[in-house]
Order: structure tokens, then sequence, then C-alpha cells
């Protein structure tokens, strides 16, 4: 009965880690085309990306994509297009980046500045970046500002790949 019982909570905590994990739902999201992901938490704070690439007869769907967010406690706030001459200068020792933009911390500020966050980019074509607000918050080292509109998804203008971003606390 105890090796029951055993297994059965192995199986429960193995099989609910992707949603103790912040935006570990897109772990299970079409899972048989993820291509590349890393998904680093500590106790202070954590990042995630996953990239997707579609086969031949596959696309993703922003509208699918948001609704799946949305059902996960992301909210859509905004998008902005890119396109590929705009990523020329975007890399990290040759290794191609996105600089991801987070809402300015500074508490007085009334526009809209961006700081950002550079993350390894696997789209290399025009794409759209939708950013959406989480559950989670990061935090500007030393302080007490922070924001919860730290979540990021990549869209290739032709539906074939996709990559999310998250990252939280400080």
């Amino acid at each position: 009965m105890k090796i029951k019982l055993v297994i059965l909570f192995l199986g429960i905590i193995c099989s609910s880690c992707s949603r103790i994990t912040p935006s570990g739902f897109w772990l299970n999201y079409k899972s048989e085309l993820i291509t590349e992901k890393k998904n680093d938490q500590g106790p202070w704070g954590g990042t995630l990306y996953i990239n997707w690439s579609a086969d031949k007869n596959t696309e993703f769907n922003i509208k699918k994509i948001t609704e799946l967010a949305s059902q996960n406690g992301w909210k859509l706030i905004d998008s902005t297009n890119y396109n590929k001459v705009d990523l020329i200068n975007m890399s990290d020792f040759g290794k191609p980046t996105i600089n991801l933009p987070l809402k300015n911390f500074t508490p007085e500020s009334t526009e809209a500045n961006l700081k950002s966050e550079s993350f390894p980019r696997f789209i290399e074509t025009d794409f759209k970046l939708y950013r959406f607000k989480t559950k989670w918050l990061i935090f500007e080292p030393g302080t007490d500002n922070s924001t919860q509109d730290n979540g990021f998804v990549l869209l290739s203008s032709d539906n074939k790949r996709m990559t999310v971003y998250q990252l939280w606390g400080e």
C-alpha cells in the first residue's frame, strides 16, 4: 500500500511540474514542435524561453495562442512588428538576440519609456512581438519597483515559427 501511495505521489508531482513553474503551461503546448527551450527558475527569479517550429502542414494561430495565454493568466497588452532589416544589428557575439521591451521602472515617469532585456532569438525573418501582463512580477534590482509586463510571444510573419519568453523576479 505504501509503495502505491509513493508511486501515485511521484506521478502527481512529475505531471504537475509544468503548472508550478511560471509559464510552465507553454511546455505542454504543441510539445512535439518544440525545437529549443530553457526553463531556469530559482528562488529569486527565473527565465523561460521556448521555440517552436511548425511542420509544413501546421501554422501557429495568434487567436488560439492569445486564448491559451488568457486562460493561464496572461493578458495581451500590445504588439510590435519587426522587419528582417531591423534585426541585422540584434546580435550578441554573432548570435541573434531579441531585446524584450520592459516597462520603465521609474515610478515618476509619465511616459511609457521602455527598458529592455536581451534573449536568444530563433526567428530570422519578419515577426510580430506580442507583450503580455502575467501573474508574476519582475523587480528592478535593488528597488521595490516592479511590473507584471513580462511575458512575450514572437510569431514569424509566415506563422511557422514561434518563441515564448518570460522573466520574473529580481
